[in-house]
């Protein structure tokens, strides 16, 4: 077991360590491409469709559409998709657009999903291009002439930007802060300078209409739509770009439990994603995306291996160990008196777990700094980071189990 157990945990440190640092490489070499600023060229504004699905979402999106009016760009429309709230979404959404005549109102009694909303909002677009955008997200004025640049290239299908969370107020809320700035922002961007992203973030996200209608929209059958669309641009070969500089702030779910559910919707809807586009897996034929995605879902299923392991392993010490102090009279009070490291004395699983603690802090500093983040309000979330941890083992054995058991699982 002890063989085992370490081959399997230095196969996990090895490539997590060695897939982080190529990112990081890739990011410090092309520095300059972060925060480029692409020329302008359009002698005309292109029109832009944003679509806002919502479903009972009374007490955000109020927020949404202010953000939506202060929008500094002269040809757009804007869509919002009631996909059959029961509360008073209807009567919000209507009371804050009355008199603006850029606002579209789709008021659906019936609930198809997010999915669906969107798909019906493409139907009913005029723009060349669909922004998509939650209804408790904001977004920021100039983010049309920041990404609508991009779209120059007539390969690119869409296009990405940094997803930051809104206000975070607990302390649970300022980990996951720092997962939105380098996992959805910064880490997006490395993978947009290889091809390999693979989600477009439900908060903000822009594409070509073009290329939604070829690969006939979004996917009515999948909770993580946009993640799942992202593989199909990518099957299309068409490149999906990130816009680092334009940024939208999310509004995180309040409570723990509604967190859970959050995840559980993406981690196993990314399972059944994954299931349905295995063949890209390893495939050359779609470039760098299928090996980053196995690598990603490969540290995923190690990590909950070992992690699983290691609580076994630790248990079965700390039992034997109990049996064996009670035997002895040993005084449990007076080893925690005396408690202290000895850097001399420490084995190697421990020795690489102060490693990883300092490698992932290191990482954590590293990305602030590339993403022009200030650091005196982040303290707390850079103590608390390592916690993400035990959370990211949790949330995947929650979705993994609900996936097993073939549950339906819910948007909240």
């Amino acid at each position: 077991m002890n063989v085992i157990y370490n081959v399997l945990l230095y196969t996990v440190w090895f490539v997590s360590t060695y897939y982080v640092v190529l990112i990081l490489l890739i990011l410090l070499s092309g520095k300059d491409k972060l925060y480029e600023k692409r020329k302008w060229n359009y002698k005309v504004h292109p029109k832009v469709s944003i679509l806002v699905p919502a479903y009972n979402e009374e007490r955000k999106i109020k927020f949404t559409i202010d953000s939506l009016k202060k929008v500094d760009y002269d040809n757009m429309e804007i869509i919002i998709i009631n996909d059959g709230s029961s509360d008073n979404t209807s009567k919000v959404v209507m009371e804050n657009i009355r008199g603006d005549s850029r606002f579209k109102f789709i008021d659906r009694k019936e609930n198809k999903g997010k999915a669906g909303s969107l798909n019906d909002g493409i139907a009913h677009s005029t723009g060349e291009f669909i922004a998509t955008m939650d209804a408790d997200s904001i977004v920021e004025k100039k983010m049309f002439y920041k990404v609508l640049p991009y779209f120059e290239n007539k390969n690119v299908g869409a296009v990405t930007v940094s997803v930051l969370v809104k206000n975070p107020k607990t302390f649970l809320h300022k980990i996951f802060e720092l997962e939105y700035i380098i996992g959805l922002s910064l880490f997006l961007k490395a993978f947009s300078l290889f091809d390999a992203v693979y989600v477009t973030p439900g908060p903000f996200s822009i594409y070509r209409k073009s290329v939604l209608q070829e690969i006939k929209g979004f996917d009515p059958g999948n909770i993580t739509e946009d993640l799942e669309i992202a593989y199909r641009i990518q099957k299309k070969k068409y490149k999906i770009e990130n816009c680092l500089d334009a940024k939208v702030y999310t509004i995180l779910p309040p409570t723990f439990k509604q967190i859970c559910v959050q995840r559980k919707r993406w981690y196993g809807g990314g399972i059944l994603t994954l299931k349905k586009h295995r063949s890209m897996l390893l495939n050359s034929k779609y470039g760098m995306f299928g090996y980053v995605i196995f690598i990603n879902y490969m540290l995923i299923f190690l990590g909950l291996i070992l992690f699983g392991a290691s609580l076994y392993l630790g248990a079965s010490h700390i039992i034997s160990n109990i049996g064996y102090y009670t035997y002895t009279g040993f005084d449990l009070s007076h080893w925690f008196k005396n408690f202290h490291i000895d850097l001399l004395n420490l084995g190697r699983t421990t020795i690489l777990g102060y490693l990883s603690l300092l490698f992932t802090i290191t990482v954590l500093i590293i990305g602030l700094v590339l993403t022009k983040t200030k650091f005196a309000k982040k303290k707390l979330g850079l103590l608390g980071y390592t916690f993400m941890f035990f959370l990211y083992q949790l949330f995947w054995t929650i979705a993994i189990y609900t996936v097993i058991r073939g549950r339906k699982i819910k948007w909240r």
